[in-house]
């Protein structure tokens, strides 16, 4: 008995041995699958799949094996000699990931695929590059489901599926990418909507981008959780309600917002107070523009277009300086035209089409110089063209018909020689024509249905 104990006794430190000899075992092939020789064995092996490979890969050869550092699109670590990058962006290669070997990459840092004709599934081995800090996949034909093993990738920073076809539900693991400050999804047609309530805020988020995905909800929650989002784009969706009044609070710092093409109704948001691009045309948003709109001082495009808006166009507008465009067509707005004071001295469009304003052009509308587009057709506008027109000498599109304009057209439009569109149509004008104004200048020239 005594023997059997003590037997056993002696042989515990030599067990001990072997699990540490098996344990250094199991090391050596990691160390093997990592070096820079499997490496290139395995970016080659990946090549060969390629329905043709570029020539600019050429470098990627079983000759210079020992100097992939070198290898075109490959960056590697100064220290282990290992790949640490690869940019493969615009080189237009036919391929899969299915044929790509994962498990020699673990320190990958930087993967970059944009630009190519990539197809099939992003496969879940994906979720091993547990380093990776970017992962671009855009602008390819990579379709089926975004892997949940995406979110083992607690190190991204920038995350992007632009522009592929890609399926079915939006993990909502995503959210768990804390790091993350690009995360774009945009153009894939095809994602379904998921359980917002399931993501969590992504405190270190920047940028977000569903464009052009049909996703058929109310504003997902977590957004207004994104407290220092500057560009949101959810345009060509189907997302439907009200904005949430956190959004308008949270998102302090969003200077670019786009929901074009939506379902949103209510009244409009106005407190962004660093907003440089609002674009909410195609929604059912109604009630009056916001009056202090004007105080959200760095706005440079405004569009508003095809709502159901209604009232005054807020003065204010005219005082926003850095404005360069401003859509609000086809809404019910019932006012003059907001330009009394001329200060918008950077604008180069402006839509006012199908509303209900009234009362004349105003003269200060001649200080805006850096007008190429004026479309003010379907209006109830009347008085005679205010002569100051004729100072917007960098005009290529004028659209004054259907209103109630009359008298004669000012001479000082004789000086507009840049005009390719000139629409006269359905006033009440009377005496000649300009002769400076003749078809040969003006490509779509209408002028029936008055006294010229």
């Amino acid at each position: 008995m005594e023997g059997g104990v003590f037997s056993a006794q002696s042989q515990k430190p030599t067990y001990l041995l072997l699990l540490l000899h098996i344990f250094l075992l199991a090391l050596l092939p990691f160390k093997a699958i990592s070096s820079p020789k499997t490496q290139a064995e395995a970016l080659l092996t990946w090549k060969n799949t390629f329905a043709s490979a570029p020539p600019s890969l050429t470098s990627w050869s079983l000759t210079d094996l020992n100097n992939i550092c070198n290898w075109t699109a490959i960056v590697c670590d100064h220290s282990t000699k290992q790949v640490s990058q690869i940019d493969l962006s615009n080189f237009n290669i036919d391929a899969t990931l299915t044929h790509f070997n994962f498990t020699p990459f673990l320190n990958l840092t930087q993967f970059n695929l944009n630009g190519n004709n990539f197809t099939g599934p992003v496969p879940s081995a994906i979720g091993k590059l547990s380093k990776l800090t970017t992962l671009d996949l855009g602008n390819n034909f990579f379709d089926q489901e975004i892997p949940v093993e995406i979110s083992k990738l607690t190190e991204l920073k920038y995350l992007s599926f632009f522009n592929n076809t890609l399926t079915r539900v939006i993990p909502y693991q995503l959210s768990n990418l804390q790091k993350v400050q690009f995360l774009i999804l945009g153009g894939n047609y095809f994602l379904e909507t998921p359980d917002w309530s399931k993501f969590s805020g992504m405190p270190s988020l920047t940028y977000l981008d569903f464009y052009l995905n049909f996703l058929d909800s109310e504003f997902p929650e977590f957004i207004s959780k994104c407290l220092n989002l500057t560009f949101l784009d959810l345009s060509r969706n189907s997302f439907t309600g009200q904005i949430p009044q956190q959004v308008f609070t949270n998102l302090s710092k969003l200077e670019y917002l786009n929901l074009t093409i939506n379902d949103f109704e209510g009244p409009l948001p106005s407190n962004f107070p660093k907003l440089k691009h609002l674009h909410l045309a195609q929604n059912n948003f109604g009630g009056p523009i916001p009056k202090d709109i004007g105080l959200i001082s760095g706005l440079q495009i405004i569009d508003l277009s095809w709502n159901s808006l209604e009232g005054p166009i807020p003065s204010s507008i005219g005082q926003l300086r850095e404005l360069k465009y401003l859509d609000l067509r086809d809404n019910s707005l019932n006012s003059s035209t907001p330009f009394e004071r001329g200060l918008c001295t950077n604008l180069t469009y402006l839509d006012l089409t199908s509303n209900h304003l009234k009362g004349k052009i105003p003269p200060s509308i001649g200080q805006l110089r850096e007008l190429q587009y004026l479309d003010l057709h379907t209006n109830s506008l009347d008085s005679s063209i205010a002569s100051e027109l004729g100072l917007c000498t960098n005009l290529a599109f004028l659209g004054l018909a259907v209103n109630e304009l009359n008298g004669e057209l000012p001479l000082s439009l004789s000086n507009l020689n840049n005009i390719s569109h000139l629409s006269l149509w359905a006033n009440r004008f009377t005496g000649p024509l300009l002769p400076s104004l003749q078809l040969d200048r003006s490509g779509l020239f209408e002028t029936s249905k008055q006294q010229l």
